[in-house]
């Protein structure tokens, strides 16, 4: 019974952690939202111009790659590169409200440590 008693005092007492993961994984995921269209615009014309295609709106003529039409494809990634008239706005106030958040909760964090030590 004293092991266990002396084991959740042992744990009680340990530093308070930074929260690397609780901030990191929000900003990957704004950073996805927010560059993703751009990237699969420039990859799409990446692979048009490797291909010898034009980047069309529409997929009127074959983009042929080992047999396989991929204009329909490239037609998509343009359209999703028009998305990023939206993201980038968007994920720049979601970047502004993640570092006022990080702000509180390194403050917190640093209080937290220095109140334990």
């Amino acid at each position: 019974m004293e092991l266990a008693s002396d084991e959740s005092a042992r744990v009680m007492t340990a530093p308070p952690r930074y929260p690397f993961v609780w901030l990191g994984v929000p900003l990957g995921l704004i950073l996805l939202f927010t560059i993703g269209p751009l990237a699969a615009l420039l990859l799409g014309g990446v692979i048009a111009d490797a291909l010898g295609c034009g980047m069309p709106i529409s997929a009127s003529e074959p983009c042929l790659f080992m047999g396989f039409d991929l204009a329909d494809a490239l037609t998509i990634a343009v359209f999703f590169g028009y998305l990023g008239f939206w993201t980038l706005p968007m994920g720049t106030v979601l970047l502004g409200i993640w570092l006022i958040a990080a702000v509180i909760v390194t403050m917190v964090w640093w209080l937290r440590r220095r109140r334990a030590a």
